[in-house]
């Protein structure tokens, strides 16, 4: 048999096996090869080790006081053979405070196989917030045209700086707003506009020459004595003044109407009245206003007039006038003033005067507690008041004067204890009780003696005062009964607060007392109503030498033990006694 096919067979089966080995070795030759080449290029060029790496930005500004949230960071470790790589645990080390300015590291480390590495985050916190500024404004306010803006206030705060209003700088534009701009101490600028609400509601002031009342006679012609008009935003208006006339009340009056008219519609009117007599008729004319008013207690004085005849010439003496002005009253009073010449031809004319009150002398009461001491002196000035002035001064202490018109030779003390901040009130002109307490007109003639006195010399009338006596003495019974009980309330209605007091020192007793005496009363009076939460309101005399001298150590007693001293005023406690009359 012939094998030759097979042999064959066994040979081809071998060249594939030797084909096939071959081919398994240029494989296994190229790996290595390979991995050769990996092995160089990772010694020569890979990133081997542990890498620290931020998340987010490695350096970044905050604002102070915001929140400051840290992203943290992330590691690696990178190996030499594939796929040796490692994510790695990261500490964080630092911390940033955001409510001070500064700089802030935080460094992030992570350690693998003995081996650290670590990166770092700088934070900075800045004040980068701008000041606040607030503008503030006033209800119905407005500037005239033409008139600067009047500043209605502003504040400006800073978060780190604080209060920065008085750095402000304030600049009005010609554009009809005001510019507010200001800087903090880290650079920030703030800056607001104000508009400037431009309005006109004042009407043009029309001022008249000559008298709002004129009288001619019935064949004289009527000469205009002239006027002037000026608008507070349109200055000198005269030229569009309109004048009209209409019938007066009498038929012989006529009575001139002034109009005049801003650029913004605002109207004035202004009046005179002309009255055409009959020449043959007196003429009386009144010096001062027809319509006067008196306020507080002020006493009228006629301030007179004069009475003319065209035959007989000055009649003035034979005016008679009818009718009185009760000005310790509130009301209305009408005087009329009447005259006849020698043919028996008669003429009148009147005044009103209106008595007013100052309004409620205890509307704006404030209570000062036990711990508030008022002194206050009767009777003076006096040769003691000097002195005492010198001992109030020296320790800071404000007092009340309730003065009389006596002793003119010690009057300048009056001024300087005005100067000096004391209170100066009414007490009395004469002090003589059988005088002033007759009635209610004798007591206010005697009361606008002394203020006219206190007005001469310190420039202003009094309108806080104490009864010669106190409000409850008796002694006015002898004089007039039940005058104490009306003048109380004659002072209530014209607004005038009467003091009497709640501590008495006892320097004007019928028993001779001394210094020693005077302190001890005081010193119980005040601690007394100091216990019952109540103001003191001490009554001495600066007329007493030995009362005065108790003025200092009462003094010193109080501000040790924590007293405050207050002048009276119209809004201080008062002290009122049971009328007993």
């Amino acid at each position: 048999m012939n094998n030759s096919h097979g042999h064959t067979g066994k040979k081809s089966s071998r060249a594939k096996r030797r084909k096939m080995r071959k081919i398994r070795h240029i494989v296994v030759r190229v790996a290595l090869l390979f991995l050769a080449m990996y092995f160089a290029y990772s010694l020569a060029f890979g990133q081997r080790g542990i890498k620290v790496t931020p998340i987010g930005v490695t350096a970044l500004t905050i604002d102070i006081g915001t929140h400051y949230n840290d992203k943290g960071a992330k590691a690696h470790y990178e190996g030499i053979l594939p796929f040796s790589g490692k994510d790695l645990v990261v500490e964080k080390i630092g911390s940033v405070d955001t409510s001070a300015i500064g700089d802030y590291k935080i460094v992030y480390r992570a350690t693998y196989r003995g081996k650290t590495a670590e990166t770092a985050r700088l934070v900075r916190v800045r004040d980068l917030t701008a000041p606040v500024i607030e503008l503030q404004t006033k209800d119905d306010y407005y500037t005239p045209f033409g008139h600067p803006y009047e500043e209605e206030g502003f504040t400006a705060t800073d978060a780190i700086d604080g209060d920065l209003t008085n750095k402000v700088t304030v600049e009005e534009l010609s554009n009809g707003t005001v510019l507010y701009t200001v800087e903090d101490k880290s650079g920030n600028i703030a800056s607001v506009i104000r508009k400037i609400p431009y309005d006109d509601r004042v009407a043009p002031e029309i001022t008249l020459a000559g008298e709002e009342l004129i009288r001619i006679n019935l064949e004289d012609p009527y000469v205009e004595p002239g006027f002037t008009a000026v608008d507070d935003c349109d200055g000198n208006v005269t030229a569009g003044v309109t004048v009209s006339t209409k019938p007066g009340a009498e038929a012989n009056e006529t009575i001139y109407v002034y109009e005049a008219k801003d650029s913004h519609g605002n109207v004035s009117q202004a009046f005179r009245t002309v009255v055409r007599r009959n020449p043959s008729i007196p003429l009386i004319e009144l010096t001062g206003d027809e319509n006067m008013v008196l306020t507080g207690g002020l006493w009228y004085k006629e301030p007179g007039y004069t009475a003319t005849d065209k035959e007989d010439g000055d009649i003035t003496e034979n005016v008679t006038v009818e009718g009185e002005v009760e000005y310790y009253h509130v009301g209305t009073y009408t005087l009329t003033y009447r005259v006849k010449d020698s043919e028996g031809n008669e003429t009148s004319v009147q005044r009103t005067v209106t008595v007013q009150s100052l309004g409620d002398p205890y509307a704006n009461i404030v209570s000062t507690g036990g711990k508030t001491i008022y002194l206050t002196f009767d009777d003076g000035p006096s040769a003691h008041t000097k002195r005492l002035l010198e001992v109030l001064r020296k320790y800071g202490v404000k007092a009340t004067f309730f003065v009389t018109g006596n002793h003119s030779e010690y009057r300048d003390r009056i001024v300087e204890a005005a100067a000096d901040g004391h209170t100066i009130a009414v007490h009395t002109y004469t002090h003589n009780y059988s005088v002033i307490y007759k009635g209610e007109k004798a007591y206010f003639d005697d009361f606008n003696k002394v203020n006219d006195i206190i007005e001469d010399l310190t420039g202003k009338r009094a309108t806080i005062m104490r009864f010669p006596g106190g409000s409850s003495n008796t002694i006015s019974k002898k004089s007039c009964e039940g005058v104490m009980t009306k003048l109380v309330q004659d002072m209530n209605d014209l607004g005038i607060q009467y003091q009497d007091w709640n501590v008495l020192s006892g320097d004007a007793s019928s028993t001779p007392i001394d210094t020693a005496k005077v302190i001890s009363n005081v010193k119980n009076g005040i601690t007394y109503n100091s216990k019952n939460d109540r103001a003191s309101i001490v009554l001495q005399h600066d007329t007493v030498g030995y009362s005065v001298d108790a003025v200092e150590s009462v003094i010193k007693w109080a501000l040790e033990n924590g007293y405050t001293f207050l002048p009276l005023s119209m809004d201080s406690p008062h002290a009122h006694q049971k009328v007993a009359n």
